[in-house]
């Protein structure tokens, strides 16, 4: 396990690099750049010109790509050009509310899918089956953004149950403000979650060894904890680790939705103001949790079952 864990580390710093080159382009192939959004669209030709060969943005982009990479091999990701600060600092303060944001999402969502999809694999067929599965897959194809609006004229403006935006004060008032675009989150997630987890239960309930359990005259409890929903979770891991690292993607747009100051919210507010900087850093930042989290979920997986093997 410990070749694995520093095979898969050791793979990290190229895919990152990648994505570097990629995010480095795409972000210039946006119309217009820094220093026009900085100075107005009304500002003269040469006043551009001059604060672009500030800025270095009239260098070849291998030049500046280069100049990127040194800089950020040596921790240094520059200053941004919209806040004027330390893009590190400005990102890694808002981190913290990203991964609070996603770790509630995703256990909203656990909360959600797993009494679901256990009702509906143990009445599989029936018509409680069927209707949740009809209304499960009817919020596949809601829009996060569209929901979480929804729910803030539902929840926040016309029942004034949560806060409409912010992140509050700290500890479990913090809590209470991400509650809605966690809520957001979780019920667009739940729908993949208990669909993958019904069928992995159905599975092991037409297993053998259920069969000899209730054979043996175990409990239906035991029987659902210990043999049903502890072999049923092993696949459902990797469908809740892929579904987590769409969660790192999908908070960028709730996060704004809601008004939260998060590193979603920032890198949007960076592209609108061609703030490249802030962009680079935050794209790698978001490229290396996606890795992490898969990584997170190989290795949880290898821990729920004892055939998984790291040996080649």
């Amino acid at each position: 396990m410990i070749r694995y864990i520093a095979g898969r580390v050791l793979l990290i710093l190229p895919v990152l690099f990648g994505v570097s080159i990629v995010v480095f382009l795409l972000i210039r192939l946006i119309p217009g750049d820094p220093a026009t959004a900085l100075l107005g669209e009304h500002a003269t030709p040469e006043l551009i010109a001059r604060l672009q060969k500030q800025l270095g943005l009239n260098l070849p982009l291998w030049r500046q790509y280069l100049i990127f990479l040194g800089n950020a091999s040596h921790g240094n990701f520059g200053l941004s050009f919209f806040y004027g600060e330390s893009v590190f600092t400005l990102t890694v303060e808002r981190i913290p509310v990203t991964l609070m944001l996603i770790t509630y999402a995703a256990l909203i969502g656990l909360v959600i899918s797993v009494p679901f999809a256990t009702i509906a694999a143990i009445r599989r067929e029936t018509r409680v089956d069927q209707a949740i599965r009809l209304v499960f897959t009817g919020t596949i194809g809601i829009p996060s953004f569209w929901l979480g609006i929804v729910l803030a004229l539902l929840l926040s403006v016309k029942v004034r149950l949560f806060p409409l935006g912010g992140i509050g004060t700290g500890g479990f008032n913090t809590l209470w403000y991400l509650t809605l675009p966690a809520l957001t989150i979780g019920l667009h997630i739940s729908s993949t979650l208990m669909r993958s987890l019904r069928s992995s239960l159905i599975e092991v309930l037409n297993s053998d060894y259920v069969t000899t359990g209730i054979a043996m005259g175990l409990r239906p409890a035991t029987l659902l904890v210990s043999y049903v929903l502890r072999n049923g979770l092993t696949p459902f891991i990797s469908v809740l680790g892929l579904n987590i690292g769409w969660l790192i993607g999908g908070t960028i747009i709730i996060e704004q939705v809601f008004g939260v100051p998060g590193v979603g919210s920032l890198l949007i507010t960076s592209i609108l103001t061609r703030d490249y900087s802030i962009v680079q850093f935050v794209t790698l930042v978001l490229a290396f949790l996606v890795i992490l989290v898969n990584l997170l979920t190989d290795l949880a997986y290898a821990v729920l079952d004892p055939r998984v093997s790291f040996q080649r």
